[in-house]
């Protein structure tokens, strides 16, 4: 990427072959014989493995205010993590990074051309190569193999839809321009795929990008083709499926709310088409997400008698106190409003899985015979230095 005509950054997408499944390889980035980075890169099992051995272990988190960890705690929190809940596949459910931030940049004057695209890139590079001994969002970032999906702050606060917070997003030239800064580095930086999937044993998994794609009347999450591919992975499952969302399906209209702070996915036409294909699945399926700041276990068996169960991880670091940290149920019913083609599904929740505070979740998948067995751990975050402790668990098996 080129600002001011000076290359600022380079990037390169390198695919290697002939790497055995299972096994954990070091990645060195070496310049003039010094390694400049090093990240580990695990390749994903034929199986998963038995109940007496490590889980396949899925690491979860979102929303990630960086101007509010300076010391690197999130970092350090994950670096921590004891043998066992090592990551092996990390979910990262949307603001990576808070484009928008500090908040007050883009509310008191329009952001264009050559000065938009420097503030974004060293938002992005401040985040990426936050690092230290042991610290920083870049130890989450090497710890395991990481899929992205997208949340508001990717773009800005309840983009690509117009944010009072945001002047940018008032006037049609300077909200695409915007748009099309935050997603070219979004798609340097993150996911140049809106979607991505990948079996283990039995049980698949489609991470599914909601936001960079959506459409101003509020009709489409994704283009019609990728939602007739959701359809086609539901039908298609022949065990457990793990969908990760940008954010939570148990969820209510926004109503007026959403002009002044964001859409959920229940805002959009399409969702309709979501749940449809949700509901008839006859298999088992779990969401990872994450953008509501606090941490939930919910779940609702679906007509087909399968369950749908999720798992909410947020927020890795509350990007403004002033935010408040409060815990909301889902809604009673699933979907929480009419839609045809669909049943309303009773809604429980965990009641004792309720985290407020900064953390991020473990989902730990075994083998179990003919079912899979799913433990949830939630880690809230301390201080560098503290000990990490688990604050939560939740264990269910699946079909």
């Amino acid at each position: 990427m080129r600002i001011r005509g000076e290359v600022q950054v380079r990037a390169q997408r390198v695919e290697v072959s002939g790497l055995e499944p299972g096994n954990r390889y070091e990645v060195r980035l070496e310049a003039g014989g010094v390694v400049r980075a090093r990240a580990m890169a695990p390749t994903l099992p034929e199986g998963l493995p038995g109940l007496d051995r490590r889980p396949f272990t899925c690491l979860v988190g979102s929303c990630f205010g960086r101007l509010a960890d300076e010391e690197g705690a999130a970092g350090a929190a994950v670096s921590r993590l004891p043998a066992w809940y090592v990551p092996d596949v990390t979910f990262l459910c949307g603001d990576q990074v808070y484009l928008d931030a500090p908040f007050a940049r883009f509310l008191l004057s329009l952001q264009r051309g050559e000065d938009l695209k420097a503030a974004l890139l060293q938002t992005y590079l401040a985040t990426w190569l936050q690092d230290g001994p042991g610290v920083g969002y870049a130890q989450v970032l090497r710890s395991g193999a990481t899929l992205f999906t997208s949340d508001d702050h990717e773009l800005w606060n309840n983009g690509p839809s117009k944010s009072p917070a945001v002047i940018n997003s008032w006037f049609a030239g300077p909200r695409e321009e915007l748009r099309a800064v935050a997603t070219g580095l979004y798609d340097l930086f993150q996911a140049s795929a809106r979607s991505a999937t990948f079996r283990v044993g039995r049980m698949s998994v489609l991470v599914l990008d909601t936001r960079m794609d959506r459409t101003a009347d509020r009709s489409t999450l994704v283009p019609a083709p990728r939602m007739v591919d959701v359809g086609r992975w539901v039908d298609a499952l022949t065990g457990p499926g793990v969908l990760v969302l940008g954010q939570p399906i148990f969820a209510d209209e926004a109503g007026w709310k959403g002009h002044l702070f964001d859409w959920g996915l229940p805002d959009f036409a399409q969702y309709a088409e979501l749940v449809r294909s949700v509901q008839r699945s006859r298999h088992d399926i779990v969401v990872l997400t994450g953008d509501v700041h606090y941490g939930r276990v919910a779940r609702c068996v679906l007509p087909s008698g399968a369950q749908l169960l999720e798992v909410i991880a947020s927020p890795f670091a509350l990007v403004d106190e002033k935010l408040g940290r409060g815990w909301h149920a889902p809604p009673a019913s699933f979907p929480s409003f009419p839609i045809p083609g669909t049943l309303s599904r009773p809604v429980s929740f965990e009641g004792g899985y309720r985290e407020t505070r900064d953390h991020f979740a473990t989902v730990g998948l075994s083998d179990a015979g003919t079912r899979l067995r799913m433990d949830v751990t939630a880690w809230p975050i301390p201080a560098p230095g503290t000990a990490l402790v688990a604050s939560h668990a939740f264990t269910v098996d699946l079909e």
